[in-house]
């Protein structure tokens, strides 16, 4: 039976309930983080806490944890659901912070800041998928524009995501990734990824100012340093995606997968291209586990 951790103590999933009367439901008024294992060891899991903890303070939101104590809970949590997924399985999990119940109705519910995390099967999410690592996905620009840091900072990890939603429900099929604008025009971010493009040799990402400052995303600049070819971030417009040889997207459960088309038009050759098979060829070295072979594995497994 899979596990959660809430407010100190594991408890079993039934438990992860949130009150109709907590600010997270009335308000969005919640911060979070995702994360994935890689041969069930998290990744970057401090990098995940600090970026918890500001989005957090920039939010008004007493932490009610040290990031130490979030980090050994994390460990606790991982290790009371290592026996529900089996040899080859990865956790997926997730940290959740509000600050509780809306002050109105502690007479109904007297709670206040709490944390819950809960880890459940990786191949959840990407069940099924594994081709898009050989074929890549469809970005599109949708209707739907971001909101720019000046209304509601996107580098704040929060649940007021409606308009990530709706630019999601654009989408004509599930290979169909769409891509953000900001209110001049530039490229921002998708739903959950940030976005890169490969011109000339030379690898590119959106300016941060209107998009979350994703782990994956600091990653993936992180290789390229090593490489000694570091990612430019400039603001970038549709067209230089339409003039891209490649291009891809950073994320927590994919880590990278090749984006091969804007809006129906090719990207270069229409095909993941070799900045970012390297790419991702030097992740899966760094972590010890090859991601793609992996995701694959799950594909076969679930069709038998």
């Amino acid at each position: 039976m899979r596990q959660i951790w809430l407010n100190g103590e594991l408890l079993p999933e039934s438990e992860a309930r949130v009150s109709v009367y907590d600010d997270a439901l009335m308000f969005g008024s919640m911060v979070f983080e995702m994360l994935r294992t890689f041969n069930l060891r998290p990744f970057k899991l401090r990098e995940h806490l600090e970026r918890l903890r500001a989005s957090a303070e920039m939010t008004g939101l007493s932490l009610p944890y040290t990031l130490d104590e979030l980090e050994y809970a994390h460990d606790q949590l991982l290790e009371a659901n290592r026996p529900t997924v089996g040899p080859t399985d990865e956790l997926r999990t997730l940290i959740n912070v509000s600050r509780g119940t809306l002050p109105i109705y502690h007479r109904i519910v007297p709670k206040g800041a709490w944390a819950m995390m809960m880890a459940f099967p990786l191949r959840w999410v990407l069940e099924g998928t594994s081709s898009w690592y050989d074929t890549g996905v469809d970005g599109f620009i949708p209707v739907q524009r971001t909101i720019p840091a000046q209304l509601m900072d996107p580098k704040i990890k929060h649940r007021s995501r409606l308009y990530l939603k709706l630019a999601a429900l654009e989408a004509k099929k599930p290979s169909d990734w769409p891509i953000l604008l900001d209110p001049d025009g530039f490229l921002a971010e998708s739903t959950g990824a940030n976005v890169f493009l490969v011109k000339k040799g030379r690898v590119y990402t959106p300016e941060p100012r209107n998009c979350l400052r994703g782990i994956s995303r600091q990653y993936v600049m992180d290789l390229l340093a090593r490489q000694s070819r570091p990612a430019v971030e400039k603001n970038l417009e549709p067209y230089d995606l339409h003039e891209a040889e490649e291009a891809f997207f950073a994320c927590t459960p994919y880590s990278i997968l090749p984006c091969v088309s804007l809006n129906g038009r090719l990207i270069g050759e229409g095909k993941p291209g070799p900045v970012t098979k390297g790419l991702m060829q030097h992740w899966s070295q760094n972590v010890g586990c090859d991601f793609v072979k992996q995701a694959k594995g799950w594909d076969h497994a679930g069709r038998t």
